[in-house]
């Protein structure tokens, strides 16, 4: 069984209960970042680490998604994280400092 075709199934009852639109996102974000993992040589769900979730960090920073879509992204990893019962949280995405920003702190 495939990455993907995993997490499909461990997400399945995830997306069955609730609020229907923002699960189905989830579960999509989910199917993205398993296929991303899945590019990078993962074959099982236990084989998921830090490694690979700062690595689609940074893939998702060159597409340059916005810091709410990054965090629902993580919030999206996180609970694939309590799915397959990993301890702890996922990496969180860095902060970016935008120029304006530390002209005006300054």
């Amino acid at each position: 069984m495939t990455l993907v075709a995993q997490v499909k199934n461990l997400s399945h009852g995830y997306v069955r209960a609730g609020g229907k639109n923002n699960r189905r996102q989830q579960a999509s974000r989910m199917l993205a970042f398993a296929a991303f993992a899945s590019n990078q040589g993962v074959r099982h769900i236990g084989q998921v680490g830090n490694k690979h979730v700062v690595s689609y960090w940074r893939m998702l920073r060159k597409k340059s998604y916005s810091q709410p879509t990054l965090y629902s992204h993580w919030l999206a990893i996180s609970h694939l994280w309590r799915l397959i019962e990993k301890s702890g949280e996922p990496p969180k995405p860095k902060v970016r400092v935008e120029a304006d920003q530390v002209c005006e702190n300054n």
